[in-house]
């Protein structure tokens, strides 16, 4: 079972050509190639100007006839190791040959490419101060050291730690080289070859940890970092469908490194977790702006009041039925009563996200009208069941300071002992959850948290901006 060299990496700009192409090039152009080799070899025999792709060892162009003419092949140079499962010697097995040509062997072959390659881009960069590939990185801070496919210190800039992954890569492995270059101060990036259409579970890993970003060192990738003398990547942005946005030519100062955690052009992720938070509350913004209590006897019967609840029964359609009980089991209307609670939800959070005290349920003005109107409200059988609810919603806010003055904790005792309280699970707790899942949905506050993305009005240390806080459209 003859074998053949079936890819042969050249000297930039030529790049990689395989035996395919090789073959159906015009006979004036391979024989160039040829010749080109030939006057390497006698120039610097020490610089080959082909290598064969998974060995490394240097190739020459041996011109073989046949009834068709003469065609071109790759052939090692007798310094080549003879080990390589492309190696023209002795005739392996059938068995054999098969297993040296399908056993992984081309995939060791295009990473060992890619290293190579991209290591190349990185030191034409005159920042580069630092390059390694595939060599032992002793630690800085962590107990064991890495051998990061490529490493390189670009000055000024930053450390980075390039893995190139062309197969599955398992989740404790991904997880375990995150938390080592994040302990270490070194930014990773995970780059492949290409994305298939059906990814497996290991590559949406990575894309998870990178923020929905996937980065390729592509054909274009390559065409444009030998062009700008740097390493430049194609970066894919994960889309609103499944899919990817249009890629874009990316150098690593275009990324982004502030979190510590992840490395990424733009987080696609945060942004949609963010836009899901803010659009269970962008209707009641509108209601509370356009029907401050001010103007109104009874502002929650108002009709700007419709759009807001339409949109949390669509969201949580369980208070529809609720609605209906509240009718016929007490006799007042379950929308404006769930409004007013809103209301009252919506103060602290105005609250916390501004620091000036602004409530939308009473008329209480000025210092102290938030825990006056707390207050009053929990004092009423109507909205004794919901303690628990709003002392969750202030603890975890700046505001958290009322729960310790002595009236509210009285009142809130007392709601506990004379009311059955309401828990997750139960639709108020289900509609004020999806208003603030910063506060009450604990998987997406976690997220926000890990991510450093949890506002200020939440209890976080992100900087308070609009749009990250719940500050309404205009100041009512």
């Amino acid at each position: 079972m003859q074998r053949t060299i079936e890819l042969a990496d050249f000297e930039l700009p030529r790049g990689t050509i395989s035996i395919e192409q090789l073959m159906a090039m015009p006979w004036e152009t391979w024989n160039h190639l040829r010749n080109q080799i030939n006057r390497r070899r006698q120039k610097e025999p020490d610089r080959p100007l082909a290598r064969c792709r998974l060995c490394k060892g240097p190739v020459f162009i041996r011109s073989r006839f046949t009834a068709e003419g003469h065609l071109p092949l790759y052939v090692h140079y007798p310094e080549s190791p003879t080990d390589c499962p492309w190696y023209q010697g002795t005739n392996l097995t059938p068995d054999n040959a098969r297993a040296a040509q399908y056993q992984g062997h081309q995939e060791r072959a295009l990473h060992r490419w890619m290293c190579d390659t991209i290591a190349e881009m990185l030191r034409r960069d005159p920042r580069c101060t630092a390059l390694t590939v595939d060599t032992y990185r002793r630690p800085k801070i962590e107990i064991r050291g890495r051998y990061p496919d490529v490493y390189a210190m670009l000055e000024g800039l930053a450390e980075f730690a390039i893995e190139v992954q062309l197969s599955k890569p398992f989740a404790p492995e991904i997880a375990a080289r995150h938390l080592h270059y994040e302990a270490e101060g070194v930014a990773l990036i995970w780059v492949f070859r290409e994305l298939e259409d059906e990814l497996p579970q290991g590559f949406h890993d990575v894309i998870t940890l990178q923020r929905g970003n996937a980065f390729l060192f592509d054909d274009v990738a390559l065409a444009a970092s030998i062009e700008r003398g740097t390493l430049m990547l194609s970066a894919l942005l994960e889309n609103d469908r499944g899919g990817y946005l249009k890629p874009r030519l990316v150098t690593l100062d275009d990324l982004d490194r502030s979190t510590g955690k992840a490395i990424f052009l733009k987080d696609r992720r945060s942004e949609k977790l963010e836009e899901y938070c803010r659009a269970g509350r962008v209707k009641w913004w509108e209601a509370f702006a356009a029907a401050p209590p001010a103007k109104f006897s009874y502002p929650f019967s108002q009709t700007d009041f419709i759009p807001a609840w339409d949109s949390i029964k669509t969201f949580v359609p369980e208070l529809r039925p609720w609605k209906r009980e509240c009718w016929s089991e007490r006799s007042y209307r379950g929308d404006r009563h769930f409004a007013e609670l809103a209301a009252i939800l919506f103060s602290i959070a105005r609250t916390a996200t501004t620091g000036n005290e602004r409530v939308y349920v009473t008329r209480y003005k000025g210092d102290g009208c938030l825990l006056a109107m707390l207050n009053a409200k929990l004092s009423s059988q109507a909205f004794m069941p919901y303690a628990d609810l709003i002392a969750t919603m202030l603890a975890a806010t700046p505001v958290r300071d009322r729960l310790n003055k002595p009236s509210l904790r009285q009142v809130i005792d007392d709601a506990r002992q004379n009311a059955a309280q309401i828990g997750p699970g139960h639709p108020v707790w289900m509609g004020v959850t999806r208003l603030f899942p910063e506060i009450f949905d604990g998987v997406r506050r976690a997220e926000l948290e890990d991510l450093n993305r949890l506002p200020a009005w939440a209890g976080g240390t992100a900087s308070a901006t609009p749009d990250r806080d719940p500050a309404p459209p205009a100041d009512s």
